[in-house]
């Protein structure tokens, strides 16, 4: 007559299977949540660049300004991770590698937001660049 049950060590293979799987599956939850994480800390970054840009972009060629302007960490209350550095410099179209020292009609403007990832290993940043020509 032949048993239809489980041996033992058939028992512990599958219970060992099992707990290598949900090991597995649980480790996968503190890397899913760091990358959901860096993703939103960059976005933000993304909209902090894009807010000041549509602000210097808003006004007239003559109102904006060369130079470089550094907001530290805390520049705004509810982005305390965050800083800002804004560049405005004189463009040449003919050598764009050479900055012009006096204006010819077209400013870059750069804006560079600056995080620090959610481990707070390593400082990150996006840039945003355009040219904005004299009407």
């Amino acid at each position: 007559m032949r048993s239809e049950s489980f041996t033992i060590i058939e028992l512990i293979i599958s219970v060992f299977i099992l707990t290598v799987g949900i090991s597995a599956v649980l480790y996968m939850f503190p890397i899913g949540i760091q990358i959901q994480k860096a993703s939103q800390m960059a976005t933000v970054a993304i909209q902090l660049s894009q807010g000041k840009m549509e602000e210097i972009i808003s006004k007239s060629y003559g109102e904006i300004i060369a130079g470089t302007v550094e907001e530290d960490y805390g520049f705004d209350s509810d982005f305390s991770s965050y800083r800002r550095e804004t560049e405005i410099s004189y463009f040449n179209p003919e050598n764009p590698q050479i900055v012009p020292v006096s204006d010819l009609g077209i400013k870059k403007i750069q804006v560079t937001v600056f995080w620090r990832s959610p481990l707070g290993i390593s400082e990150k940043e996006i840039k945003l660049i355009t040219l904005f020509a004299r009407k």
